[in-house]
């Protein structure tokens, strides 16, 4: 199939919203953990994370459009406080849940135990091998679609020693970390192959 700008534009919705959110290829899936000013933990799936910067080390997170029952920006506009887990091979499930409109925290609704780490205010997510404390930082709206990208920087970071090379590369698939596609699809992978950083001096004889 081919499309024009046009044609995307009439695509049925949830067509539309489908194809575009998988057609960018695999994201990185975790659970924002966030805490309101009163005390009560929120736990929600995002696939909208991205580095923006090692040093100082920054994140960027895309929040929908906010609307009644969504809290995660809420609590962290609350407290300055949130937490990225990794989802792990078999939670899958569990994780997509926590997108439910619940009326409880989404610890109690789906299972995941909350975690409390190195007197940082949000909930980790127990069990998870990779977590991330953060600090927001900063709000950009986006107006061309009411949505939000929050800039927050890593104060939290814990990775298995036995996932981590010798140069600090973080294995992921030996974490068992799960990735995303699309709005609720789950993958996991298999490593192909990491080269040296790329310089023209040693350029191999490529075809």
């Amino acid at each position: 199939m081919k499309w024009t700008a046009e044609e995307i534009a009439g695509l049925e919705r949830f067509y539309r919203g489908n194809l575009i959110n998988s057609v960018t290829g695999f994201k990185s899936l975790n659970l924002l953990g966030s805490i309101s000013s009163d005390g009560k933990f929120n736990l929600a799936v995002f696939t909208q994370v991205m580095h923006l910067g090692a040093n100082p080390p920054l994140l960027g997170i895309l929040f929908r459009p906010v609307v009644p029952g969504m809290h995660s920006l809420k609590n962290i506009r609350e407290t300055g406080a949130l937490t990225l887990n990794h989802v792990l091979v078999g939670e899958e499930e569990m994780a997509h849940w926590t997108s439910a409109r619940w009326e409880e925290s989404e610890f109690d609704a789906v299972g995941f135990e909350p975690e409390l780490l190195e007197a940082y205010p949000a909930p980790f997510v127990k069990g998870a091998r990779v977590k991330m404390g953060l600090r927001a930082e900063q709000e950009i709206p986006l107006e061309i679609n009411g949505t939000t990208m929050l800039i927050a920087r890593l104060q939290y970071l814990e990775v298995p020693d036995d996932c981590l090379q010798p140069d600090g590369f973080a294995d992921l698939l030996k974490a068992g970390t799960v990735a995303g596609l699309g709005l609720d699809g789950y993958v996991s992978g298999s490593e192909l192959r990491r080269f040296t950083y790329a310089r023209t001096s040693e350029r191999p004889g490529l075809i």
